[in-house]
């Protein structure tokens, strides 16, 4: 934190979300919350262009990459959705 700046805390129990709480992280209520998913959903997009990459030269093990981060990146989705509602409960928007 740095010099003349406030931190204004979240009291996660009082936004009365009861199950969701265990999908929040330190970065959900992050000022940059939206690259950090940027950054995590590229990395999905990486390993679905090597997976595809790969299939050139084993097309099992290139289409079990690919289909695996075809998978991840639907779930950096899930979380951005879940991270989205959570930092609109917070006041966050």
């Amino acid at each position: 934190m740095n010099a003349g700046e406030t931190h204004d805390s979240i009291d996660l129990e009082a936004l009365g979300v009861g199950p969701m709480l265990r999908h929040a992280r330190t970065a959900t209520f992050a000022p940059n919350w939206k690259f950090v998913l940027l950054v995590d959903a590229s990395v999905g997009v990486i390993l679905l262009l090597l997976g595809v990459v790969a299939t050139l030269w084993i097309a099992w093990l290139g289409w079990t990459m690919a289909f695996a981060a075809v998978i991840y990146i639907f779930l950096v989705v899930r979380r951005a959705l879940q991270w989205r509602w959570l930092r609109n409960k917070a006041g966050l928007s």
